[in-house]
């Protein structure tokens, strides 16, 4: 039975603050982002021998009809420009990535790309990608990022100005820190169902198969 109350805590801020810190953590001593979010968990409590099985499986989730997706429009780094609006009546992903990453964003590529292959055509969530390194995301980039990770088509990259992005990405609780050499960011992922509504919001390490199971309980929810 699907929820009527929100569940995790935290929203959008909390997804983009923990991302973000996985991040950081990760690429200053070296360890895998699974081991940098397990420590983020809290430690001392005693753990239930049985827990109920979640309806949504994100780090935060929210209750159908309680949470709309911040709006938004920008050009596709392919042509063209795309709208949050002009996706509703589709399941939608939106995450944040950098077309020249080589920590995060290929494992939240990868995990997309397996959730589409794991899906019949019909079921697939349209892709929004919202490009967090505006002067680096080509289109030349952008396709070869995609190829790598075998993102199947119904994938957009999108880009903008500066203050465009910036809008979103505050929006969407993201952080995006240019350093010397590279793009420190949040990688949040999130889960908009067809009516525009924010239904759940997942961190690295993403679990495609749970992300599967979601796509399909929202779509069969809001169908």
């Amino acid at each position: 039975m699907e929820p009527t109350a929100s569940g995790a805590a935290g929203g959008r801020a909390m997804l983009g603050r923990t991302a973000i810190v996985v991040v950081a953590a990760a690429a200053a001593i070296g360890v895998g982002a699974g081991v940098v979010a397990h420590l983020l968990l809290p430690t001392g409590a005693s753990r239930p021998t049985a827990v109920p099985r979640p309806y949504l499986h994100g780090q935060a989730t929210w209750a159908a009809g309680k949470r709309p997706a911040p709006k938004f429009t920008l050009r596709n780094v392919l042509g063209g420009s795309v709208s949050l609006t002009s996706t509703r009546g589709n399941v939608t992903v939106i995450t944040f990535l950098d077309s020249h990453c080589r920590t995060l964003c290929p494992m939240i590529g990868r995990a997309i790309g397996d959730v589409q292959r794991a899906l019949p055509a019909a079921a697939r969530p349209i892709v929004l990608i919202v490009s967090v390194n505006p002067a680096g995301d080509s289109p030349a980039s952008v396709r070869a990022a995609a190829h790598r990770w075998r993102i199947a088509a119904g994938w957009n990259w999108l880009s903008g100005s500066r203050r465009q992005l910036a809008a979103v990405w505050r929006a969407y609780g993201i952080e995006v820190q240019p350093t010397t050499n590279d793009i420190t960011h949040g990688t949040a992922v999130y889960l908009v169902d067809r009516r525009g509504y924010e239904r759940a919001g997942y961190l690295a390490p993403l679990l495609p198969n749970l992300l599967t199971l979601d796509i399909r309980r929202v779509g069969v929810a809001t169908a």
